[in-house]
């Protein structure tokens, strides 16, 4: 199934593409991504920003984007206080933030891991040692759950998010 996917670091020019692939995600994918709102001046600001960097899957010879992450180098400042709670000291220089996407038709099929794969050795080319899961993940989403568990992710503790609990998980690579 990966042999008809690449995957890449975007451009400007996948801007467009990928605010319609944001949009056109299904109502529960779209309610459980929040790392920045489905907008254009959003993604704008994200690209041209040196601490972002996003990923996309795309299908070969195609501007089809069927998966999406971004990267914060570093850790969301709002996040310190409860990683601090949980023992863990964030560094900005060690430290990045990881939130993936991928389109429902596309889940399950090995995407999601190269996905994590291609931005991991982006991390680790920028000597980053820890990755951080962009504001958890819901605990009753047993499929990123078990996604996050199944590519290197630990459970470091959870916390409570507009009603829902909410689970930190961290990634150590080298």
């Amino acid at each position: 199934m990966t042999n008809n996917i690449t995957c890449r670091q975007w451009l400007v020019s996948d801007l467009p593409n990928l605010l319609s692939y944001l949009h056109h995600l299904n109502e529960e994918t779209r309610n459980r991504f929040g790392p920045h709102p489905f907008t254009k001046e959003a993604l704008e600001h994200l690209y041209h920003h040196p601490d972002y960097t996003g990923f996309i899957v795309i299908e070969n010879n195609s501007t089809f984007i069927i998966g999406y992450a971004i990267v914060k180098l570093g850790y969301l400042e709002h996040d310190h206080h409860r990683l601090l709670r949980y023992n863990i000291q964030p560094n900005h220089m060690t430290d990045a933030t990881y939130a993936p996407s991928l389109a429902k038709d596309w889940q399950g099929k090995g995407i999601g891991k190269m996905l994590w794969n291609h931005t991991k050795n982006h991390l680790q080319q920028q000597q980053k040692q820890r990755v951080i899961l962009w504001g958890g993940v819901q605990e009753d989403n047993m499929v990123a759950v078990n996604y996050y568990n199944k590519i290197g992710f630990i459970k470091i503790g959870s916390y409570e998010y507009n009603g829902k609990n909410n689970l930190d998980m961290v990634c150590t690579i080298q």
